[in-house]
C-alpha cells in the first residue's frame, strides 16, 4: 500500500473542472473572462478612469497591485492600504469583481478585506508561509507559475492553499525563463492542456509579462483561447508610457478595447443584452396571460392552483433543459419562481376586481 498522499490539485476519475466564483464571474466553465487594470494603482483617479472604461469594453475583473515588489528597490513600491481602499471604491463604482496581489503574510487579511480575490505572483510561488495564509482567509486565489517553475512544482504549489480548505484556486501561465530576450519570459501555451489534463482546477494566461512586447499580447490571447484556457490577464494603463510601474507590456485603453473586439467579447455581450430584453418580454407576455386566466377561473369559481398541470409543465421543461444542454434543475428552479410570481399576480389582480366590483 503506497504511503503517498492523494494530492486535491489532481484531476481524478470523475472529477470534474472545478469551477471557482468571484461574484458573477466563473472560471472553468468555458467561458473566458478578462481581468484587466495597471501593474500598479497610483491614485483614484487612475484606476477609476481604468475601471469606468475597461467595464464599458466587457472586462469581467478589475486588477491592481496595492504593495509591488520592484527588481529595484528604488523602483515604485505602490500606494499600500491607500491603493487598496482606491481599488474597492473603483470596483463598486464600475461593478466589477477586484483582485490585487499579496507579497507578506501579514498583509492578507488587510487585502482580503478590500478585494474579491487575492493573487500570489510568481516571484511568491515557492513562498509556502504566504500560501497558506492567503488559503485561510476564505477567499479565491489566483496562483501565478514561477518563470523557473516546472508544472509539477506549480501544483504542489497549489496544494499548500488547497490543504487550508480552500477550493477556490485558479492557476495563472504567465511564462517560462528562456534564453531569448525578445520572448523572455516566454508564454508556455502548451502548458494550458497539459494542465487541464493533470488537474481540475482552471488555468487563465498572463501572454506579456516581458519587457515591451504587448504587440504579442493579442495574438497569445487568441492562442490562449483556442488552446482552451480559462480566461486572460490583460494589463492596462489610461498612459503606460507615463506609468509609475509597469515593464512596457502594458496597453492603453483604446488598445485594449481593440483587443477585446477582436476576442468578441463586447458582440457576445450586446448578444446577452439582446437575449435579456427578449426575456423581459417573454416573461411579460406570459405574466399577462396568467393574470387573465386567473380572473376567468375566479369568475367560474375554479381554483386558481392546478398542482398536476403545473408538474405537468416543470416534467417538460426538465426535458426541454436536458435536450439544449442546460442543467434541468437550474430551469425547474426558473419555473418555479415564475409560477409562484404568477399565483401571486393572479391573486392581487382578483382581489383589485372585487374591490371595484367586477365579478
Amino acid at each position: 500500500m503506497s504511503n503517498e498522499p492523494i494530492l486535491k490539485s489532481h484531476r481524478r476519475p470523475g472529477v470534474e473542472t472545478t469551477v471557482v466564483a468571484v461574484r458573477n464571474v466563473r472560471f472553468g466553465d468555458g467561458s473566458y473572462p478578462v481581468l484587466a487594470g495597471p501593474v500598479a494603482i497610483e491614485s483614484e483617479e487612475q484606476i477609476v478612469d481604468i475601471a469606468m472604461a475597461a467595464e464599458e469594453s466587457g472586462v469581467s475583473m478589475l486588477r491592481g497591485a496595492a504593495y509591488r515588489a520592484d527588481a529595484s528597490p528604488y523602483g515604485f513600491r505602490g500606494l499600500g492600504e491607500e491603493g487598496l481602499w482606491h481599488l474597492e471604491h473603483a470596483g463598486k463604482l464600475s461593478g466589477l469583481p477586484t483582485i490585487s496581489e499579496v507579497l507578506e503574510p501579514g498583509h492578507v487579511e488587510l487585502v482580503a478585506d478590500h478585494v474579491d480575490m487575492l493573487e500570489v505572483g510568481p516571484d511568491n510561488m515557492q513562498n509556502f508561509v504566504l500560501l497558506r495564509a492567503a488559503g485561510s482567509v476564505g477567499k479565491p486565489v489566483m496562483l501565478h507559475r514561477g518563470p523557473s517553475a516546472t508544472i509539477d512544482e506549480w501544483l504542489m504549489a497549489a496544494e499548500y492553499i488547497l490543504a487550508e480548505d480552500n477550493e477556490d484556486v485558479v492557476l495563472c501561465e504567465r511564462g517560462s525563463r528562456t534564453f531569448d530576450p525578445r520572448t523572455s519570459e516566454t508564454v508556455n501555451i502548451s502548458a494550458i492542456p497539459v494542465v487541464q489534463q493533470m488537474s481540475h482546477l482552471p488555468v487563465v494566461i498572463d501572454p506579456a509579462p516581458n519587457d515591451k512586447t504587448h504587440d504579442l499580447i493579442l495574438p497569445l490571447a487568441l492562442a490562449g483561447r483556442s488552446a482552451g484556457a480559462d480566461g486572460l490577464i490583460v494589463a492596462a494603463h489610461v498612459d503606460p508610457a507615463t506609468a509609475k510601474a509597469g515593464n512596457g507590456s502594458q496597453l492603453d485603453l483604446g488598445e485594449l478595447r481593440q483587443l477585446m473586439e477582436s476576442l468578441g467579447i463586447p458582440s457576445m455581450r450586446d448578444e446577452i443584452d439582446r437575449v435579456d430584453r427578449e426575456l423581459v418580454k417573454l416573461v411579460a407576455r406570459r405574466l399577462h396571460a396568467s393574470v387573465e386566466i386567473g380572473r376567468i377561473k375566479a369568475k367560474r369559481e375554479l381554483p386558481l392552483r392546478s398542482p398536476d398541470r403545473e408538474a405537468e409543465l416543470i416534467a417538460e421543461a426538465r426535458d426541454d433543459a436536458v435536450a439544449v444542454g442546460v442543467d434541468p434543475d437550474y430551469i425547474e428552479a426558473l419555473f418555479t419562481t415564475v409560477l409562484d410570481y404568477s399565483r401571486a399576480a393572479q391573486q392581487a389582480a382578483i382581489d383589485l376586481d372585487g374591490g371595484l366590483g367586477a365579478g
